[in-house]
């Protein structure tokens, strides 16, 4: 089978198309034939060898990738609910996973507990986009906590975390306060951003929120919009402290296979929305990586076999 191997740290020619012998699951473990495999910033992180702190990643070499859809077509001894043919999406939590699974592979290794159903009528191109941006969404607006009819500032709110969260925080009751990305003000609009700024704006010039969740992020400069004693989640961590006792911390990610389901139910029914601008080739993997870096994409890059 066809994989795509981080050989080094390093940029896009570091990721390489190898012939691997095809892989067999082990007792909790499925194999996955791709449909498609979502290309994340984090990926990019991890290729350079950006990791957070206190994770045991052994590597490189060893294979990227976080979000996929595709067909199971082999499961372990051990596995309960999950079948060769069910059509599936998952998410492997790629840093606690160790680099020990990637799903920049024409068959993916996998625990099955990370998989969920794909229903009928969802491409698995649109599906592959979820897990990792909408459960980051999700998660992060539960840690800020804000109250019902709550204003809530999202920076990034054109990109892939972004695009939920605010589609998210408007279902959950809030005041959305949006910066968008370049030439994206009408799409954030559409998810339902009370007032959408642009990117441009000099964050000192957007007011002061007692709940942020910065996706960009913009780091350190975010502070200057935040109230004294708000909060701020960001999807980076900020070593910088604050004061004004704001309170921060990073986003990282937990597996919630219940989440995951309900996300992508909200996806298959329209009751979310995600895009899509452009989809390559697994063997394309470092073009891919490239256009993810580029500002003023207007979607997710996704890889098919």
């Amino acid at each position: 089978m066809i994989v795509v191997v981080c050989t080094q740290a390093g940029g896009p020619e570091v990721l390489l198309s190898a012939d691997w012998p095809e892989p067999v699951p082990g007792p909790t473990e499925a194999v996955v034939r791709l449909a498609a495999a979502n290309v994340n910033p984090t990926d990019l992180g991890a290729r350079e060898g950006h990791y957070p702190p206190g994770l045991d990643i052994v590597g490189p070499p060893y294979i990227l990738g976080w979000d996929l859809a595709g067909e199971v077509t082999a499961v372990g001894d051990q596995v309960a609910g999950c079948r060769v043919g069910d059509q599936v999406v998952g998410m492997i939590p790629w840093y606690a996973a160790g680099g020990r699974y990637g799903t920049y592979a024409e068959l993916v290794l996998l625990q099955a507990q990370w998989l969920v159903a794909r229903p009928d009528g969802l491409d698995p191109v649109i599906a592959a986009t979820v897990p990792l941006n909408a459960l980051t969404a999700r998660q992060a607006l539960a840690r800020l906590d804000a109250p019902a009819g709550g204003e809530i500032l999202i920076t990034g709110a054109s990109g892939g975390v972004g695009s939920f969260a605010v589609q998210l925080a408007v279902r959950g009751g809030l005041r959305v306060t949006a910066q968008a990305g370049t030439a994206d003000d009408d799409w954030v609009a559409s998810l339902g951003a009370e007032r959408v700024l642009s990117r441009d704006a000099p964050v000192s010039e957007l007011g002061r929120f007692s709940h942020v969740l910065d996706a960009v992020p913009l780091g350190a400069a975010v502070f200057d919009a935040i109230a004294d004693g708000g909060s701020v989640i960001s999807t980076r961590g900020v070593p910088e402290r604050a004061g004004r006792g704001i309170r921060q911390a990073p986003m990282l990610i937990e597996q919630d296979t219940a989440a995951l389901r309900e996300l992508v139910k909200a996806v298959a029914v329209g009751e979310l929305r995600t895009r899509v601008a452009q989809t390559l080739p697994l063997r394309d993997a470092a073009r891919a990586h490239r256009l993810t870096a580029q500002a003023g994409r207007h979607g997710k890059v996704v890889l098919t076999p």
